[in-house]
């Protein structure tokens, strides 16, 4: 895919999750060293480079932008993860292989999760659990929820199974 094909297909910007927030949504997965964690968006490698660290899971991060790419490979180097984490530049929209996913990680706008969210139920597993922070998964029954304060913002977060 091109340059242009892929900015053109490009579905959201880029915020990155606090620290403790991806780690609580990780937690709320009951992520362990058995699973593989996907990271759709996966911006500079936190979550992708924390599944590996804390969890000892798996975890590959898709990205678009080639300077998010960049940011997620230094990070995987210098948290020396790369034995367990990995990322690749693809459109969410479109992963081939994404029934490998026993989670996969969303922090992404409203209408990013509206558009992935049908990909997510007809192309996971049946049990994959779909962790998204700050976006809900609506008409689709909650597994568990949790909402975090820090100083300045609420913190949804919401797990869903395929």
């Amino acid at each position: 895919m091109s340059r242009s094909q892929l900015k053109n297909k490009r579905i959201s910007g880029w915020s990155p999750t606090p620290l403790p927030i991806v780690t609580a949504a990780l937690q709320l997965a009951d992520v362990d060293p058995s699973d593989v964690v996907f990271d759709l968006g996966c911006g500079d490698g936190r979550v992708v480079v924390r599944a590996a660290r804390m969890f000892g899971a798996r975890a590959v991060g898709f990205d678009i932008d080639p300077r998010r790419i960049r940011q997620t490979r230094a990070r995987i180097s210098r948290r020396q993860v790369g034995h367990l984490a990995s990322v690749r530049r693809h459109d969410l929209l479109s992963i081939p292989d994404l029934r490998r996913a026993t989670v996969v990680f969303l922090y992404l706008p409203q209408h990013a999760v509206n558009r992935v969210k049908p990909v997510l139920r007809n192309r996971c597993r049946p049990g994959t659990r779909i962790v998204s922070v700050g976006a809900w998964m609506y008409h689709w029954k909650t597994e568990k929820e949790l909402m975090l304060r820090t100083k300045k913002w609420k913190w949804y977060i919401g797990m869903w199974l395929v």
